[in-house]
């Protein structure tokens, strides 16, 4: 393929990639994307096609897609953008199944195993966030558990949320907020001393012991 059929099927593609992209938009009942979310695809049973992963949104409220590049995906539904993908990547899929669904952006800081940020979706229950983050360190860590959103008063008791699985879309998450947790007090200098003392007390007194042995040993043949 020459230089200008490759530039054909490009602008061919482009083409028919806008013209579906502007009979999807608008037809969802309700906005399902939101800026700063993420969006999953998947395309099982195909497991290393290229478009098996997270898209994050931008502040505009476009997802940037390989091939035809930035997408506004905040006014299409789920179905509208499964949709949009399988007709434009068509020739690429091995599968005519993409799904698709939203997914939050979720920081997970303090005393958890596995603190971090994650994308989740958004129809996770707070249980799961806290087992993906590998549970907390500290045995009352979910009692002591915090919801921050940007400049808001964090929400003291998400106890409640944790015990009956309610979803983060049930209890208003958005992408960006955080859950907090204490963690262990830091170590000092003195924690490492007094780790290091029982060491430290037990070469002393084998050292002790062996000094005092050579000593009466001495002795001895003096003695003598």
């Amino acid at each position: 393929m020459n230089t200008q059929h490759k530039l054909l099927f490009f602008l061919i593609l482009t083409l028919l990639s806008v013209t579906q992209l502007a009979a999807f938009q608008g037809t969802g009942a309700s906005k399902t994307f939101h800026p700063g979310d993420g969006i999953y695809v998947s395309t099982f049973p195909d497991s290393n096609s290229f478009l098996n992963q997270v898209f994050p949104i931008d502040d505009r409220g476009y997802a940037e897609f390989p091939i035809v590049g930035k997408v506004k995906v905040t006014d299409m539904s789920t179905r509208d953008l499964s949709e949009y993908l399988k007709k434009t990547f068509k020739i690429y899929l091995k599968y005519p199944n993409v799904y698709v669904k939203p997914m939050v952006r979720v920081s997970v800081l303090g005393g958890f195993l596995k603190p971090g940020l994650y994308y989740v979706d958004i129809n996770s229950s707070l249980w799961d966030v806290i087992y993906m983050a590998g549970g907390t360190v500290l045995e009352d860590g979910i009692e002591e558990m915090k919801w921050q959103r940007l400049h808001d008063e964090p929400d003291d008791d998400v106890t409640p949320y944790f015990e009956q699985g309610t979803s983060l879309r049930a209890m208003g998450f958005k992408s960006g907020d955080q859950i907090w947790t204490p963690s262990p007090d830091a170590r000092t200098i003195w924690d490492a001393i007094r780790d290091v003392m029982p060491i430290l007390t037990f070469t002393a007194t084998v050292w002790t012991l062996y000094n005092t042995y050579q000593r009466d040993q001495i002795l001895l043949r003096t003695v003598r």
